[in-house]
């Protein structure tokens, strides 16, 4: 699933809740470096409006990560 936004991450977030917690971590992982790699395009471009909506989602998928790492 393509992360863009927060609406999105928590879409993800859902989705992936019945997988294991180990799979969880790999796709939150994946998903953050993808949205680090729009946070640099939207930065390189000047989108301020895109730079926010990228970190938004990472700490989204961040909080989500650190209560599965709490539970393990």
């Amino acid at each position: 699933m393509s992360i863009a936004d927060e609406t999105t991450a928590k879409e993800a977030i859902d989705m992936w809740r019945n997988k294991d917690p180990k799979e969880q971590l790999r796709q939150i992982r994946l998903s953050i470096e993808s949205l680090e790699l729009n946070q640099m395009h939207y930065e390189n471009r000047e989108n301020e409006k895109g730079v926010i909506r990228s970190a938004n989602a990472i700490d989204i998928l961040f909080q989500r990560r650190k209560e599965i790492e709490s539970e393990l």
